[in-house]
């Protein structure tokens, strides 16, 4: 029996392809190795060292959920605020206005509080330029004796609507601001009444006048008597009365008297010149400021048309211009509500709502006391002009 021989296996072709993949695996572990231990990276402070060789692009989403806490809210007036933000270029510089900015403190993320740069501004002049129509109601008062006439001026009269026109001149000083002026106030009533007129008319007639007129004749007569017997003549005398009667026709002009009854309107007006003074206090909101206004107003008269009842005669009508005289003064109280609205720094529009009355009559000299309760809306600009 023959000895056994060592045979060879050959290797094939999938053993030889993984074989060099594990070379080539470790080869390239061994050389990344070897040049990450050699790296080291060049650190300067200089910046014009510095280069990019690329450009990278960093796309992200930040989200914030916040709640916005007020805790106060401050009134501010005539103030300029720089708001900073931390860690950001961006610089916000807003100039508020006077007396209508709010400023809140909130918690937003990298704000700073404001920086405020506060002026001492806490008095401006501004000027008021207004129209209001008037609706105006007047009373009347007497004594017993006069009670009739008062009472039929009374139902005679119906409120109507006049109107004003006015500059006042402000000056304001913190919250509080005194207002004079001048102005041109027109009220206005409706007058109706019945009336009783006399009517006097000329009448042509006819006059006929009759006479009676007595007539007496003497008529001589011959007595042929005496002449026969004596030759002598004889004359009697015959008396012949004879009643004449004269008709007298004339036309002749007679005044005729007729009493009537009618309804006897008019409008009466009063005018006057006028000076206010009025103090107020406002209280701010936003863009509005509220002004709650109390004042005197001086009246001065100057022109007054229109018609009353008589004082003798409830149905006789007098004229106010030519019977009666309006008071030299006239003194109301006044008390209203106003509201600015800003526009810009120089310009508001103002609107009011207001009552005022006589104090003392508006008749001189007149047994009747008069008085005006007036309601009012007025509207217009206001200029400011800060000094």
């Amino acid at each position: 029996m023959c000895p056994k021989e060592k045979i060879n296996k050959p290797i094939n072709a999938e053993e030889r392809i993984n074989f060099a993949v594990c070379f080539l695996s470790v080869s390239v572990i061994l050389l990344g190795t070897v040049l990450l231990s050699s790296f080291k990276p060049k650190v300067t402070t200089n910046s014009a060292d510095l280069k990019v060789e690329d450009t990278i692009y960093v796309y992200d989403t930040v989200v914030y959920y916040d709640t916005t806490v007020v805790y106060d809210t401050v009134y501010v007036k005539d103030k300029e605020y720089i708001s900073l933000f931390k860690d950001s270029v961006l610089r916000l510089i807003k100039k508020t206005k006077f007396n209508d900015i709010v400023l809140q403190d909130s918690d937003f993320f990298l704000i700073k509080k404001p920086k405020s740069i506060k002026r001492k501004k806490y008095r401006y002049l501004s000027f008021d330029f207004l129209y209001a129509p008037l609706y105006s109601s007047q009373t009347f008062k007497s004594d017993m004796f006069y009670k009739d006439a008062a009472r039929a001026n009374k139902r005679a009269t119906t409120p109507a609507i006049g109107h004003n026109f006015g500059v006042n001149i402000n000056l304001h000083r913190q919250k509080n601001t005194f207002t004079g002026g001048l102005g041109i106030t027109d009220f206005k009533t409706h007058f109706s009444t019945m009336a009783s007129f006399w009517k006097i008319d000329t009448v042509e007639k006819m006059q006929l006048t009759q006479s009676l007129e007595l007539q007496i004749d003497s008529i001589p007569l011959i007595n042929i008597d005496t002449l026969l017997a004596t030759g002598d003549t004889l004359y009697y005398y015959y008396k012949d009365t004879n009643y004449i009667t004269h008709i007298d026709t004339a036309y002749i002009s007679v005044p005729d008297s007729t009493e009537y009854f009618k309804i006897e309107k008019a409008k009466n007006s009063y005018s006057y010149i006028e000076i206010p003074l009025i103090f107020s206090h406002s209280f701010y909101m936003s863009n509005l400021t509220l002004n709650p206004e109390i004042g005197l107003i001086s009246s001065f008269f100057f022109n007054s048309q229109g018609k009353v009842v008589s004082l003798a005669d409830i149905y006789k009508i007098s004229d106010l211009r030519t019977d009666l005289k309006g008071a030299y003064v006239c003194l109301s109280i006044y008390a209203g509500i106003k509201v600015n609205y800003y526009l810009n720094d120089k310009l508001d529009f103002i609107s009011s709502v207001f009552y005022r009355r006589n104090i003392n009559s508006i008749y001189y000299d007149y047994p009747l006391i008069t008085h005006f309760n007036t309601f009012g809306l007025n509207f217009g600009l206001r200029y400011k002009l800060s000094f």
